[in-house]
């Protein structure tokens, strides 16, 4: 028998009759998971020692007067209880699992670029350290699709196509890029790719609108996204370089974009970094879904890559440890320290030796 510390809130959550779920491979360090939440599952030392009972008595069941004494059979002794800490979920081993075999299309299901493990739902929740909610929310984050049961990311060059199909059909059609119909795009492109596929290929580009031209609500049409757009295509042109001249980069990426999208710097943040400091100033892919998870290894990495940093700079690395800038400025205080750079700008580098 194990005792398990709880929050009133967790509390209340059993009571309702909902599932506490531990979870964790066998080389991992157990979570605790409820529909939305995610626990560090530790083991704590009591000096007391707690005697487990069948049953137990209040102050309301002994008389007042004389001596009262009850017989109970002890079930149990426990020195130790386990304690939950509310954390992060371990979400980077979501994208690791789903690149062991992207879809790149049926035609290549069958070859040996694509044998490896798909995994369902329940594969999922049995593997990684989250809490369902928090793992659908990921995966729509990093854009996977369910195709035939099984959780997939695109690859990258076949997404890369399905858009520029889409991008293709709403140029000859001339639709606003504010306006482009469901139905009429997925009946026009359903010989080339799966209905499935386009259709999420315009939900991860875009959101859902109504036309306001058009008397019938129910037809459903899109609006792309223009910052998640050029920010695809700036992946596209740095993903087969180690370094991009920023100026030649930048020309090339306003050029490669759909005509009327802008492209600006402000949607590279946590995708490229830039080195000002090199003559000429260069560009590089840098994800942050490519650096370590854990806090001080993201430090160390962020440090070996980069000496010094500005604010603007370090923070897309970091969103996805912390929410908001108060707990980004709390992380920085806590492994980097400030100084006063060129320009008098403030910059924040390694608080000890990176090795």
């Amino acid at each position: 028998m194990k005792l398990i510390e709880v929050d009133s809130a967790v509390m209340a959550y059993v009571e309702e009759g909902k599932d506490l779920v531990i979870r964790g491979d066998k080389t991992e360090s157990a979570v605790m998971c409820l529909e939305d939440m995610t626990f560090d599952l530790k083991e704590a030392e009591t000096s007391n020692t707690l005697l487990l009972l069948d049953k137990c008595l209040g102050v309301e069941d002994f008389e007042e007067d004389g001596p009262d004494l009850h017989h109970f059979q002890i079930q149990g002794v426990a020195h130790k209880y386990l304690e939950l800490r509310p954390m992060r979920p371990k979400l980077q081993k979501l994208r690791l699992l789903l690149n062991q075999n992207p879809y790149a299309g049926d035609l290549y299901e069958d070859s040996p670029e694509h044998s490896g493990q798909k995994f369902t739902m329940e594969d999922l929740l049995g593997k990684v350290q989250a809490s369902k909610r928090e793992i659908i929310e990921q995966l729509k984050q990093i854009r996977a699709c369910c195709i035939k049961g099984f959780w997939r990311l695109l690859d990258f060059d076949y997404e890369f196509e399905v858009l520029s199909q889409i991008l293709s059909l709403m140029e000859e059609n001339s639709w606003s890029m504010d306006w482009i119909p469901l139905e009429e795009t997925l009946d026009t492109l359903e010989e080339l790719k799966p209905r499935l596929i386009v259709q999420h290929v315009m939900d991860c580009f875009g959101e859902k609108t109504s036309n306001p031209e058009s008397e019938d609500e129910s037809k459903v049409t899109y609006k792309l996204n223009e910052d998640r757009i050029c920010r695809l295509y700036a992946e596209m042109l740095l993903k087969h370089t180690d370094k991009f001249n920023l100026v030649e980069f930048l020309q090339a990426w306003q050029q490669s974009v759909p005509e009327g999208m802008n492209t600006s710097e402000d949607q590279l943040k946590g995708l490229a970094l830039i080195d000002r400091a090199s003559k000429p100033q260069v560009i590089s892919l840098f994800k942050t879904s490519s650096l370590p998870e854990n806090e001080r290894d993201r430090f160390n990495f962020l440090f070996k890559t980069k000496e010094r940093w500005t604010m603007d700079e370090i923070s897309p690395y970091l969103e996805d440890l912390a929410e908001g800038k108060l707990k980004i400025g709390a992380l920085l205080q806590k492994y980097a320290r400030t100084s006063v750079g060129p320009g008098g700008v403030r910059v924040y580098n390694s608080k000890r030796p990176i090795t």
